[in-house]
């Protein structure tokens, strides 16, 4: 898993795999690969925990991964792990030029995570421990937006 280099790939207008370093992960860990995998996403897809309650009738809430798919006109639009996982084996798997053609590392990783529907929905779902856990997503995600913001103003 060494990858020296990083790739530039370009998904729907929006550059996808950029400045990701396989060096940054330890992709032996589940909690890694779903790091990997949301920091891969990061331009089109945002992971949120949303309180909802557990049924019905109780007044007791849990936390739930909410996925939201950006459009082309900058708007979220909330999507279903389902959809996610039918846009990243179709969409995103034919842009990548993995369906059809040799992988380089970097390409291989996503790949691995992406391959299999329910390993990639265990991935995502982990995405939820990340946002739960991790004290430093908040600050992490703040400023990828405000290096994304700058690089549009340029």
């Amino acid at each position: 898993m060494i990858f020296t280099g990083l790739i530039y790939i370009f998904l729907s207008g929006i550059t996808m795999l950029k400045d990701i370093d396989l060096n940054d992960y330890n992709l032996n860990f589940d909690l890694h690969k779903s790091y990997f995998l949301r920091d891969c996403l990061f331009e089109e897809i945002s992971f949120t925990l949303e309180k909802v309650p557990l049924d019905d009738e109780s007044q007791s809430f849990t936390d739930a991964l909410t996925i939201y798919k950006k459009l082309n006109n900058g708007i979220l639009e909330k999507i279903e792990i389902d959809e996610l996982i039918f846009y990243i084996q179709t969409d995103i798997a034919e842009e990548l030029g993995i369906v059809h053609s040799e992988l380089n590392a970097l390409e291989s990783e996503f790949y691995r995570l992406i391959v299999y529907i329910d390993y990639l929905r265990k991935v995502i779902n982990n995405i939820g421990i990340i946002l739960k856990y991790d004290k430093n997503i908040n600050k992490e995600v703040k400023k990828k937006k405000k290096i994304l913001i700058t690089e549009n103003l340029l």
